[in-house]
């Protein structure tokens, strides 16, 4: 099933892609389109129907993402992904300082997420000014986590060095711990 098929069948989902910016095709996202579809093919009719149910009250994230039990569904490039929470294995929070003339000019917070593919994928990101203490992105990881955990609780969450080595270096022994770690709750 393609994306414009879950938006014909599926209008509470249609209505939150709708509400997280412009989604059209045109040349110059054909592959992010392909990408799309790809991942909206992962979902069966139970789960596309579950998402839709929980999608109508889920909260949008820096105007961009939503996270239900489900799934994460997010826009980028003018298309909207969705990332089966049963495919997840790390998420966490990278923050990019900017500068110019080595003078800072602000902070970008991201919310990126890796599924047992080995792709890893920006799902949200929030500017905010040089010098503050505020750290939106770990909020939001926090939420997401509180609704992620009942249904998956072994998914992988916050940045370490080691954490990333070992995901990065043995992904299939990973996505092996949060299956065995998620079925035995």
């Amino acid at each position: 099933m393609n994306m414009q098929e879950v938006f014909s069948n599926y209008p509470q989902i249609a209505d939150k892609a709708a509400q997280t910016g412009k989604i059209k095709p045109n040349v110059l996202t054909k592959k992010a389109f392909a990408n799309a579809d790809e991942q909206w093919n992962r979902l069966f009719p139970e789960e596309l129907a579950k998402l839709n149910d929980e999608i109508a009250n889920a909260e949008l994230y820096f105007k961009k993402a939503y996270c239900t039990p489900t799934a994460i569904c997010y826009n980028s490039v003018g298309c909207f992904f969705v990332i089966p929470v049963k495919d997840i294995i790390w998420v966490y929070v990278r923050v990019v300082k900017e500068s110019m003339n080595f003078i800072p000019t602000g902070k970008i917070h991201q919310i990126w997420v890796v599924d047992r593919s080995g792709e890893t994928y920006l799902i949200c990101d929030k500017n905010t000014g040089p010098f503050t203490k505020q750290s939106p992105a770990e909020e939001v990881l926090q939420q997401m986590k509180s609704i992620m955990d009942p249904v998956r609780p072994g998914i992988f969450y916050g940045y370490s060095k080691e954490l990333e080595a070992f995901v990065r270096g043995n992904l299939p022994g990973a996505a092996a711990q949060v299956d065995n770690a998620s079925s035995a709750q």
